[in-house]
């Protein structure tokens, strides 16, 4: 016995030497990283005796595996260890702007297949970029490499990639044609300030002049005051062997443009026969853009868009047969768009029909398009299947009522188009995405922004904007009901704005119980009941998912993943251990506002209450808030002498507010939109 003594004393020893023994591996490649770059300082953490690596300087985790690390702006130089970033298999995001790397780029970084992220802007990185290095990064959605010394042509690998949504090429020395991008995912372009020549593709056409500017060699598409030369050049021997081949060519586009021609005219003849499939035309685009979407989004939405489209073509055959019926009840042959808000200007359906549709997702109550009119206007369109609950007249007064809102947090829908089998709802297209994405998902810019005022900002908006639909919807059950921050949306200034709303009362009772969020409160869950107090509950679970960053286990419709931040609270605060429970993002080196943090925790836990009448009205909750929030975000707050402000200014004060501006592009799966729930990208 007295000879085994000393060896258990050995291993426990080891074991405490090494608390964070499973992340071995992760903490190993973060230090041969730093080792690799040289003026390190910045990542002093970064030692075997740092602790866990998840809380090392710029290290972010998801259940504690390593998915993002954001380097920018410490002055870093030398070569990046790719090997290393390789041994770091959760990895999808990595930012390394304005730092000093210098060099080529590191083509071994398309042995990370999985990136979705990578940012490399104003770094001193030069020299050509061979142009299949992408091809491997299926899942690559940003790439930025503005404001580096890169020459040569822009890779034509790029072009290809299905996912890509945002790329920033600006600022370097590329040379040659534009790559024609035929995946429609583009949303954010910039390449400016360049050598770029020839004319702009018609797939990049969609971008701002601004985009393209400092190309002197460029032309067509939004430069207008630089149209493509058709001056035939002067013939040489070299290129009259090619002009025969753009004979060639030339025969081929005018054979094309004949049969496209006579395709125009079959449809303008077929829907001049049958005036009453008018309604159908957006969902052919749309479904023709799912299609698209569907190759690239992988099985789970090719299946259900799939699954859809099969329905519908069933549905518009049963239409065709059964005209008498549906008009008998007043919702037969489709109408016109009934315009609600003609703030953004006056539209009409067909207007819609000749926008460029794209296909945003497939969410709990159909499915999501964004529409770019010939005006400039973007749109986010939502087509509802699940809306039957009530007929005509009464959907149309619930839809009047909501388009008379006015609140710079709520966002009021812009028209609607009625038939009985599903319905069109308009709203203004929203840039930045929903507050559920840049919480949870791409580790961007944008979630680096989320600091401790940003998300004060984000939580007082929320519930500003609750509590005025609690007094202008007050004849409802639950005047939200169905608030999570999948629908809530960011302005550019990270301003929240709230979607979804309103809609108890139209959507059957045995879809609403499955799909909208209030149902998920105790009291629903127990007694089938929904009440004001079901949103204060959905308030206070937003409300620990952003000062804790975790994913709540409440969205989920099983119990794999994700955190109870309710529980998860409820037990901290017993123990009185609440400001362990803060994003770490938002406490480092905020000691003195961690109070108030920990205050607006409670308070979320208050509202959370499994007792409805334990929890706070909404009244309450946004004056708590506003005290809260007092000398916190450097800027005094319009509302004065009440929680948010006296009644008439809920009405009537905010009338003249821009509900936000048209923007040129909406990121679908991976980021923004009018349509919050429908953009978590869960590949």
């Amino acid at each position: 016995m007295v000879a085994v003594l000393p060896l258990v004393y050995v291993l426990l020893l080891l074991l405490l030497a090494d608390p964070s023994r499973s992340l071995t591996s992760d903490e190993s490649a973060l230090l041969e990283l730093k080792d690799s770059l040289t003026n390190a300082g910045g990542l002093s953490s970064w030692s075997a005796n740092g602790g866990p690596p998840c809380k090392w300087t710029g290290v972010f985790c998801t259940n504690n595996v390593i998915s993002g690390l954001n380097l920018a702006g410490l002055s870093l130089s030398g070569k990046i260890d790719i090997d290393a970033l390789a041994s770091l298999k959760g990895l999808r995001s990595i930012n390394l702007n304005n730092n000093s790397l210098s060099g080529p780029f590191p083509t071994a970084l398309s042995r990370l297949g999985a990136l979705k992220s990578i940012y490399l802007s104003g770094n001193k990185l030069s020299g050509s970029i061979p142009s299949d290095v992408f091809a491997s990064m299926r899942h690559l959605k940003k790439l930025w490499l503005d404001h580096n010394n890169f020459s040569g042509p822009v890779p034509s690998s790029l072009a290809n990639l299905a996912y890509l949504m945002e790329l920033r090429i600006d600022d370097n020395a590329f040379e040659g044609a534009i790559p024609d991008f035929s995946s429609k995912a583009l949303k954010a372009f910039n390449a400016g300030n360049n050598k770029l020549s020839g004319p702009i593709p018609d797939s990049l056409a969609r971008f701002d002049a601004a985009a393209f500017q400092g190309n002197p060699g460029l032309c067509g598409g939004p430069l207008s005051t630089a149209p493509c030369s058709t001056t035939p050049p002067t013939e040489t021997p070299a290129s009259s062997d090619r002009e025969s081949g753009s004979g060639k060519r030339a025969v081929i586009l005018i054979v094309a443009a004949l049969l496209a021609f006579a395709l125009v005219a079959a449809f303008l003849i077929n829907h001049q026969r049958h005036p009453d499939r008018k309604f159908d035309t957006l969902g052919v685009v749309a479904k023709a853009k799912a299609l698209e979407a569907s190759a690239a989004a992988g099985p789970t939405l090719a299946a259900s868009e799939s699954s859809y489209k099969q329905k519908s073509v069933g549905s518009s055959h049963k239409r065709s047969g059964s005209s008498r019926s549906d008009s008998a009840d007043g919702a037969g042959v489709a109408g016109e768009l009934v315009m609600l808000n003609e703030e953004k200007g006056v539209f009409g359906l067909s207007d819609l029909m000749k926008a460029s549709a794209e296909v945003l997702g497939n969410g709990s109550l159909g499915s999501a398009y964004k529409a770019v009119m010939a005006s400039g206007l973007a749109v986010a369109v939502k087509r509802m299947r699940e809306m039957n609950r009530v007929g005509k007249d009464a959907f149309d007064e619930q839809m009047r009522r909501l388009g008379r809102l006015r609140h710079p947090n709520v966002l009021t829908p812009l028209a609607f188009h009625y038939r009985k089998e599903e319905k069109l709802i308009v709203s203004e297209y929203v840039q930045k995405g929903s507050l559920l994405y840049i919480l949870h998902g791409d580790r961007g810019p944008d979630h680096m922004a989320l600091d401790w005022p940003t998300r004060l900002t984000i939580i007082r908006g929320i519930a500003r904007g609750i509590a005025y639909l609690h007094v202008e919807l007050a004849a409802l059950d639950v005047p939200h009901g169905n608030l999570k921050s999948g629908n809530v949306l960011l302005r550019p200034d990270f301003d929240p704005i709230l979607v979804d709303y309103g809609f108890i009362g139209l959507v059957n009772p045995s879809q609403a119980s499955q799909v909208m969020f209030s149902y998920k409160s105790p009291e629903t869950l127990q007694y089938r009941h929904v009440s004001p107090k079901s949103d204060v509950y959905c308030l206070g679970v937003v409300m620990l998912e952003v000062l804790t960053g975790k994913f709540p286990t409440h969205y989920l419709n099983n119990t794999k993943g994700g955190t109870d931040v309710v529980q998860w609270t409820a037990s901290a605060i017993a123990e009185n251990r609440e400001a362990e429970l803060l994003d770490p993002a938002i406490t480092a080196g905020n000691k003195a506002w961690k109070p108030k943090m920990v205050r607006l925790l409670q308070l979320g836990a208050a509202c959370a209450d499994v007792d409805p009448e334990q929890r706070p009205d909404m009244e309450e909750v946004v004056r708590l808030i506003e005290e809260i929030a007092v000398g916190d975000t450097g800027a005094p707050t319009k509302d004065k002498g009440g929680p948010f402000g006296p009644l008439p200014l809920l009405r009537d004060g905010y009338a003249d507010v821009a509900l936000g501006q048209p923007t040129p592009g909406l990121e679908s799966v991976g980021r923004s939109g009018s349509t919050g729930e429908l953009l978590i990208d869960h590949r």
